[in-house]
């Protein structure tokens, strides 16, 4: 009986195989589209059959859409919408007496695929339009995937220039080369991978770098200007003061890989107005020049914002939530594109890192480890954390002083192994003025607890006032006489 039903299951023709077979025996069913049937016949479900329609009203029907992205099957729906009558799947690809292969051919045969001049067109328009070449780049991809162009490697040759020039821009040379071409073609890819598209080769374009799914991941930081950076990196040493310039050479020194120094992690302790991002971002700045590859997080969005190319942690690293004391390792798969670019990573730096549990900086260490295979901190990564202990420690929902300590890095098991360097000269202050210095010392002392719950401020140390109101009215005044004054409220 099983076997029966599975014979008759089989046997069963669809609305199509139907359809083929009513146009070998019915000529006036022979002269319909595939879409046209409806009007005329009707499908009976229990015999398998169409059938001739006896209520001669008009019937609206349609044909299931096909995403381009399923090829075969996206032309055979084209060809039954273009050809009238097929007695078969052969005779639907046969055109002007061949039989094509492929329902693709038979399309192209019948020359219902774009042609390259409407392309060419469309894609100048969109040029006259927008100055935003990345949004070109997209719209390229979403017509690569959505459209039926078969071979756009001849309109690749005549545009690559105006699909590229951002890139060239940005790399500040004046002529195009194969790397500036290969950036763009990277770009296009991802956007075609994002609309869920096929590689590129399957376009008619060249393949990209690597011929592999890819991400503007490593595009991103080895696409810095070198020879800008050099120059900005020159004019910024100079400014350096004794202890910016020693925390700026101790790291480059481990970059450069110099043999002396084996321990490659460093804590910058950098209170508020020490130059902290002006030196970290003159290290990131160093490092990008030569080439290399530095990664630049923060413990906060707002953090990444005075970082040069910077990111949260979380977002770099694809660090896992967690709570106070899980540890797991990070989100990053061995063979993705993050993988590849921690491999090439010479520097991590990583500001306000008080901020965070120290089980966030150990799933980084966990996962460096893994990716690089090499048993030491950070998989041997020169590691530059900055903060301020002055400020804000990590918090812990629910919990009381002494949980928060523990989540706090000094509490982990790399805090003896960190190189402490510290900057106390606050750079944002006038450094002949007694005044300034003493408001910066009395300001490291709040910071530190030398002062104890109450300090005595001396009647020069600024100006007192008794309200918000005095305040803001006061605040004004000096705006307008243009004297800066300390208010203390």
């Amino acid at each position: 009986m099983a076997k029966e039903v599975i014979d008759n299951k089989i046997e069963k023709d669809t609305q199509l195989t139907a359809f083929f077979k009513i146009c070998s025996r019915d000529e006036f069913a022979a002269g319909l589209y595939y879409h046209e049937m409806p009007n005329f016949f009707v499908y009976n479900n229990n015999k398998s059959i169409w059938v001739e329609r006896r209520n001669k009203s008009y019937a609206l029907e349609r044909i299931r859409a096909v995403t381009s992205k399923n090829v075969e099957l996206f032309y055979l729906r084209l060809l039954l919408t273009h050809k009238r009558g097929p007695k078969s799947f052969t005779d639907l690809r046969a055109v002007d007496g061949h039989v094509y292969s492929t329902f693709r051919e038979a399309v192209k045969a019948m020359g219902l695929l774009n042609d390259e001049y409407t392309w060419k067109q469309t894609i100048l328009e969109i040029i006259n339009h927008t100055n935003d070449r990345r949004q070109l780049r997209a719209t390229n991809a979403s017509m690569l995937v959505f459209s039926s162009l078969e071979d756009q490697s001849n309109i690749w040759e005549e545009t690559k220039d105006l699909f590229s020039s951002d890139f060239l821009h940005h790399r500040g040379l004046t002529e195009y080369n194969e790397e500036i071409y290969l950036d763009a073609l990277d770009d296009i890819q991802e956007n075609v991978w994002n609309c869920g598209g096929d590689r590129i080769v399957h376009y008619g374009l060249h393949p990209s770098r690597d011929g592999e799914k890819t991400t503007n991941v490593i595009r991103r930081e080895k696409s810095y200007n070198k020879a800008k950076l050099e120059e900005e990196v020159k004019e910024k040493t100079v400014l350096l003061n004794d202890k910016q310039r020693q925390c700026y050479e101790t790291v480059m020194a481990r970059v450069e890989g110099d043999k002396k120094y084996r321990d490659k992690v460093i804590f910058l302790d950098a209170p508020e107005g020490t130059g902290k991002s002006f030196v970290v971002n003159l290290i990131l700045d160093a490092v990008r020049s030569k080439g290399k590859v530095a990664l630049a997080v923060a413990s906060s969005g707002i953090a990444t914002t005075v970082l040069h190319g910077g990111r949260t942690a979380h977002n770099m690293f694809k660090i896992p939530l967690m709570g106070h004391t899980e540890v797991r390792a990070c989100s990053v798969k061995e063979n993705s594109e993050m993988a590849r670019l921690l491999k090439m990573t010479s520097v991590i730096v990583w500001d306000e890192v008080v901020m965070v549990n120290k089980n966030t900086i150990t799933a980084v260490d966990i996962t460096l480890r893994d990716i690089l295979e090499v048993n030491s901190f950070m998989g041997g990564i020169v590691f530059v954390s900055a903060g301020d202990f002055r400020q804000v420690i990590p918090v812990v929902r629910g919990g009381g002083k002494n949980d928060e300590l523990e989540c706090c890095i000094k509490s982990s098991y790399f805090w003896d192994c960190l190189v402490k360097m510290e900057l106390t000269e606050n750079v944002r202050l006038t450094v002949n003025d007694a005044k300034n210095k003493k408001f910066a010392k009395n300001l490291l002392r709040i910071g530190t607890g030398e002062s104890g719950y109450y300090m005595h401020f001396p009647e020069n140390f600024g100006v007192l006032v008794k309200d918000r109101e005095e305040l803001v009215e006061k605040v004004y005044d000096n705006f307008e006489k243009k004297t800066p004054e300390r208010f203390l409220l």
